[in-house]
């Protein structure tokens, strides 16, 4: 076949409308859930204080019969504390872009601000689960709000929680700051210091119901029902279809069932080498400032926009929560 002389192609011809799409495909995740997990609490101050406190331990206890009281001097309770965190971003739309006509969104400041929200979410996620130290700031430094692994003082090397020659951060009455831990030597996350860090939780009064994980150690958590100590229940029919059962999502040890929660955020070499072991109730996002978005003043043929959010973690009993500190958590190797 031959193309007949003189037709008309769409190679060299002028005028002929495009076709774009009216959507803009965007598979980043938006997930947080650490935030979505713990609950908030209102907090009007950059400084949150919070107080502990723990009974004595269990002793024999016989008197007596008509002796006079020895009097005991009683604890103090413990004062903590944490600093709230600003997180923002901007933004400057011209206003004739504003006006163009564009593909996928109506307004560019509306998808913006929307992408910015969401942007603004996951930084927060990633602060809150990370090993922070706080900070109060200072006139040219922002503060910083300590993260859920560097108030951890219960996860040691001793233990088994904590990598070799790493140690614990924790929250100090005499600077009052939380200091980050120092990262110990990596290792693999395995079934031995998942129970251990359940059990560490529940002998101090904690009951975790959640293990937060990066995606790669959800899978390691999987391979754990192949731990010679776990009941086999691989078989799981679906009407008329059998599904090859390779992943867990829940874990029931001795003290409870716990959900394993993975999390996005945490694909990075710093957050990842973290498994979180999470009692909610004794967690919460101190939040000073809601998200909101502000309308700044126009220098220009311009809009601006800023938004802004304040936080801070109020770890209200960091014992009752622990980690696994330095595991494996991108790759068997890092």
């Amino acid at each position: 076949m031959t193309v007949v002389s003189g037709t008309l192609q769409t190679y060299d011809r002028v005028g002929n409308r495009e076709d774009l799409e009216d959507v803009v495909y965007n598979i980043s995740p938006k997930d947080t859930p650490f935030v979505s997990l713990i609950g908030s609490v209102p907090v009007s101050a950059t400084r949150h204080d919070w107080q502990t406190d723990a009974l004595r331990a269990p002793a024999a206890n016989a008197q007596v019969e008509g002796d006079d009281y020895a009097f005991q001097t009683k604890s103090p309770t413990v004062r903590v504390q944490n600093f709230t965190q600003i997180a923002s971003d901007t933004l400057i739309v011209s206003n004739s872009q504003e006006k163009a006509d564009k593909a996928g969104r109506k307004s560019e400041l509306g998808y913006q601000l929307a992408k910015m929200g969401a942007e603004i979410k996951k930084d927060v996620e990633l602060s809150l689960v990370s090993n922070t130290a706080s900070s109060a700031g200072s006139t040219t430094t922002g503060r910083v709000s300590a993260g859920f692994p560097a108030w951890i003082s219960s996860a040691t090397s001793t233990n088994g929680l904590r990598g070799a020659t790493g140690t614990s951060g924790g929250f100090s009455s005499g600077t009052g700051l939380v200091a980050a831990a120092t990262n110990g030597t990596q290792r693999a996350f395995t079934k031995t210091m998942l129970d251990t860090a359940i059990s560490t939780c529940y002998n101090a009064g904690g009951n975790p119901t959640t293990v937060m994980v990066s995606p790669y150690n959800k899978r390691v958590f999987s391979t754990f029902m192949s731990d010679s100590n776990v009941a086999q229940q691989r078989s799981a029919a679906n009407g008329k279809k059998t599904a090859i059962v390779a992943a867990a999502d829940m874990y029931l040890s001795d003290f409870g069932e716990l959900a394993v929660v993975p999390n996005r955020v945490m694909l990075n070499a710093s957050a990842s080498r973290n498994v979180m072991v999470i009692d909610p109730d004794y967690v919460a996002r101190g939040v000073f400032r809601a998200m909101q978005t502000e309308k700044l003043a126009k220098t220009g043929d311009a809009e601006k926009r800023a938004v802004v959010t304040e936080f801070c973690l109020v770890m209200k009993n960091e014992l009752a929560s622990t980690v696994i500190a330095d595991t494996y958590g991108l790759t068997a190797g890092t």
